[in-house]
């Protein structure tokens, strides 16, 4: 194996390999990301942690064919600081790799390219266009509540709908609930997959940096015997593997009738929790009240101190006082982008709906705390 390839080209890949591979596993070769050159101008690099597997298909000129497995992260950082634009490439004996841009050369131990697990293939799954400013959005509006308990593993990611036009994401952690609801022409399914959480931060990372255009295909349970979610954007191919297990029924969360609402400033509403969140700890949430023209936003902690401010607000419905855990919803409203946002309420023990104002496709909940 003897390659050339510009630097850019070569990081293009290796900044999503080094993510995925598994430097703490007990495997060693899934630290490592495989390069394996074919043909006169291609180089195939990819990683895998077993769960998520990343495949890059990149330009190169070769010299010779061969594969071979190095170190993902040490690699990176290796190409990263070259001076050069054109990295040169070469396996030497004993799986050493030779790695030399100008006058720079460096040696790095390396691996068999036989020994390395097998990724997924799409060759016979089926892609749809999409989006991918409406798939990021959605992903960002959600990640964020993903339960992190890895004992709940049917909470551990972000569950999935589409009936082939509209598409719906949900997440939760058992103490609030994001949902969100856009026109995406993705596959059609069944019924709902979960995708893990860290699945979801990679499928993200690989939007970022990719154009206005990703592909979409989903292996579900029911087609293949290991399932998988597909997203393809130009050569860069990510499999992650769904989470086999069945997702709470989300809709009966969601509160569909509330006696009051406040319609109230997102930034004023947002920074005034953050106030008071100085004052709260996980056993003392805030108290938010509702009067005619205002919201009461209070805490107090009898180590620290108390806080009370008084905003102005919309509110129907009658007077009413809950407690709840502010970081929830300053987590809520920090992915919001709406000027207002009503905050929807039933009793002092009901969740807490909020949504924007002029987008009712994107809601959160929040269960209340005893105050």
């Amino acid at each position: 194996m003897d390659i050339r390839i510009q630097k850019s080209e070569f990081l293009r890949g290796l900044r999503l390999a080094q993510n995925i591979a598994d430097r703490k596993s007990t495997m060693p070769m899934l630290a490592n990301v495989l390069l394996r050159a074919s043909g006169k101008n291609e180089l195939l690099v990819a990683a895998t942690d077993l769960n998520i597997s990343l495949s890059a298909e990149l330009g190169s000129q070769n010299e010779s064919e061969g594969g071979l497995t190095l170190g993902a992260k040490a690699l990176y950082d290796i190409v990263a600081s070259m001076p050069d634009d054109e990295v040169h490439l070469a396996r030497r004996e004993n799986n050493w790799a030779e790695i030399r841009a100008g006058k720079v050369r460096y040696r790095l131990a390396g691996m068999p390219d036989r020994d390395f697990p097998q990724v997924p293939t799409t060759d016979d799954v089926s892609f749809s266009q999409v989006s991918a400013k409406t798939l990021r959005e959605m992903i960002d509006k959600t990640l964020f509540s993903v339960c992190s308990d890895e004992t709940r593993f049917h909470l551990n990611g972000v569950f999935f709908e589409s009936d082939g036009k509209t598409a719906c994401m949900v997440s939760t952690d058992g103490h609030r609930l994001s949902k969100i609801e856009r026109s995406l022409e993705a596959p059609a399914l069944s019924a709902g997959i979960i995708i893990p959480k860290k699945g979801v931060a990679e499928i993200k990372r690989s939007l970022d940096g990719g154009g206005d255009a990703c592909e979409l295909a989903v292996q579900t349970p029911a087609q293949h015997q290991t399932p998988h979610f597909y997203l393809r954007t130009g050569t860069i191919t990510l499999a992650v593997k769904l989470i086999e297990s069945e997702f709470p029924p989300y809709d009966q969360v969601i509160p569909k009738e509330n006696k009051r609402r406040a319609t109230i400033d997102r930034g004023i509403f947002l920074d005034a929790l953050k106030r008071a969140q100085l004052m709260s700890s996980e056993t003392r949430g805030v108290k938010l009240a509702l009067e005619d023209e205002k919201v009461e936003v209070a805490g107090d902690n009898p180590d620290v101190g108390e806080v009370h401010e008084e905003l102005p607000a919309a509110c129907e419905g009658g007077k009413l006082a809950i407690g709840f855990n502010p970081k929830y919803v300053v987590d809520l409203l920090s992915h919001m982008d709406a000027e207002q946002v009503h905050v929807e309420l039933g009793d002092e023990l009901d969740p807490c709906l909020i949504r924007p104002a002029e987008d009712p496709s994107y809601l959160g909940v929040v269960m209340p705390m005893r105050i």
